[in-house]
């Protein structure tokens, strides 16, 4: 018998298929200390849990039996998935669930904040009849930007379609195929897509590059008197700027499901002078029956699945793979994920190939074992150098599992090849091309296990993959890295170590900078308009 714990409430006929399981023995605690928490795990084969939960590093080693973790719903935050990896513990999650729950949330708030509903309704309660108060604007002929054509922009885009809006999609990672499908525009530029929309929708995971995506200065380019909706992950509005260009009439209304800190009891959005142009909910997205119902029924499928040691799907990790390799195997599986991201920090536009070349005896000796079949069996290093490339773009939910998936999904050709070693013993190489730029680079994990990237784009160059790193081509003359690391040292960034590679005759040269920190935004555009530069980018693999 299987022992599984529930600590939060989850929907009921969503349980059902793990309750009639003749194998599993259902425990139910809710409200747990931590400590209570820590004891009742003990014996338990696999957990059930929501957000409330926090599944640390010492839950996860009190469950010295637990095989599997399961988050019901699409974020992992709660989940230390680093320390479940390491154990040996699959995570899983059920990222699909909720899509026409998240849509439909999003619907309701356009229409919410174009007919201000909430206002009328809370008018009408109070004891008044004021109708001209309301002037609402009708969405039929208007203009709607969806930033982020994944699943659920997608799912928006078709609704708001029937509705009569001309639809514009800001995604520059997404397949141009799959927005002329849906009959909807693609541009690539934000700044440009903001000054033409009368509403604007967000549905893009809270990264690196995402985190105050819509701030001050991206809010001065929005067409005055537009409507900006937030319904994906708070942080990627700043709330502050948004609560200033509302009460500057720049923008017309607002509407927020999603908070920067969650539970929301105090926010710029919630001041009274502008409490008539906004419209906020406690993160309800996935609240609706159907939905809970939904994502409940797919962690218990395969939740049971992979107990029973049956294919399963949505592991956000992937510790079975790392399990069987070698100390030298896992570095080179680390740095193919840091290649990955370097490529997608490189190439900014859509991605429509990536190459994973591997040569030497230790790519040889890993074998493809896994416990069950799945729909692409690439090699390890093939799935992390996609997850790197992907995670940047998608979030942290992208797993070595779903990487290739979600490349096929967004039209990236993936193919492997084999090389012969020549300068040192193994060496991984991957190249990835876009429409307009082609970009590769090879690397090499040392005898003492050193992570080195050895090569950029047919440039000899040796750096170490690790923190904050400035990568650029630059012209080939005197002075241009004096010049750079002046500027770093008037903005307080110290360099930690500086790498070049040139090549004789081109004029031009390749250089990469660790750094002990960040670039103000301010530093890096002036670096990037230098005009000894033919391009510039900041790389953080800090805390991969």
């Amino acid at each position: 018998m299987f022992k599984v714990l529930i600590t939060e409430h989850i929907h009921e006929e969503g349980l059902k298929e793990l309750y009639e399981a003749p194998d599993i023995e259902v425990i139910l605690r809710l409200n747990m200390s931590q400590e209570e928490l820590c004891d009742a795990v003990k014996d338990m084969d696999a957990l059930i849990t929501r957000s409330g939960t926090a599944v640390d590093k010492k839950l996860l080693e009190a469950g010295k039996k637990l095989k599997v973790v399961a988050r019901v719903g699409v974020g992992v935050d709660n989940i230390d998935l680093g320390a479940a990896s390491k154990m040996g513990i699959i995570v899983l999650n059920s990222p699909t669930g909720n899509t026409l729950a998240a849509t439909e949330l999003t619907m309701g708030m356009i229409f919410s904040i174009a007919r201000k509903i909430p206002q009328a309704n809370n008018s009408l309660l109070s004891g008044e009849w004021k109708r001209e108060k309301f002037l609402g604007t009708q969405l039929y002929g208007k203009t709607l930007l969806i930033v982020g054509l994944g699943r659920i922009g997608s799912s928006v885009a078709t609704r708001a379609k029937a509705l009569g809006m001309e639809i514009f999609c800001y995604d520059p990672y997404i397949n141009p195929k799959k927005a002329e499908n849906l009959g909807v525009k693609r541009l690539d530029d934000l700044r440009g897509a903001l000054s033409l929309a009368d509403f604007v929708t967000l549905h893009v995971p809270l990264t690196h590059e995402t985190r105050n995506m819509i701030n001050e200065e991206t809010l001065k380019s929005t067409k005055r008197g537009a409507y900006l909706i937030n319904c994906a992950r708070g942080g990627i509005v700043n709330e502050g700027a948004c609560a200033k260009a509302l009460k500057e009439d720049r923008l017309a209304g607002a509407a927020f499901d999603v908070h920067v800190v969650e539970p929301a009891k105090e926010s710029s959005l919630f001041d009274p002078a502008i409490i008539e142009k906004v419209v906020v909910t406690p993160h309800i997205g996935a609240n609706t029956r159907e939905a809970q119902r939904a994502v409940a029924e797919i962690v218990v499928k395969n939740l049971i699945k992979a107990l029973s040691g049956e294919p399963y799907e949505n592991a956000v990790n992937l510790p079975y793979m790392e399990n069987k390799m070698t100390l030298q195997e896992r570095e080179f599986l680390s740095l193919a994920r840091r290649m990955g991201m370097i490529a997608a920090c490189v190439i900014k536009e859509h991605v429509d190939e990536i190459t994973v070349a591997m040569a030497g005896p230790l790519f040889e000796e890993v074998e493809i074992s896994l416990p069950f079949e799945v729909p692409y069996r690439y090699m390890p290093f093939t799935a992390a150098a996609l997850k790197g490339l992907l995670e940047v773009r998608l979030g942290p939910e992208v797993n070595a599992m779903s990487a290739p998936l979600l490349a096929k999904e967004h039209g990236i050709s993936v193919f492997e090849s084999r090389r012969e070693a020549r300068t040192y013993k193994n060496v991984l190489a991957i190249e990835v091309k876009s429409q307009n730029k082609t970009f590769s680079m090879a690397g090499t994990v040392t005898e003492e296990g050193k992570k080195r990237i050895v090569g950029v784009d047919d440039y000899e160059i040796d750096f170490v993959p690790e923190g904050w790193v400035l990568l650029f081509s630059n012209h080939d003359r005197p002075g241009v890295i004096g010049k750079i690391g002046t500027l770093l040292g008037d903005y307080g960034v110290n360099i930690a170590n500086f790498a070049l590679g040139r090549k004789n005759g081109s004029g031009l040269a390749i250089a990469a900078l660790q750094l002990d920190s960040s670039i103000p935004k301010e530093a890096m555009e002036k670096i990037q308009k230098d005009a000894d530069l033919i391009w510039a980018h900041l790389i953080n693999l800090k805390g991969e």
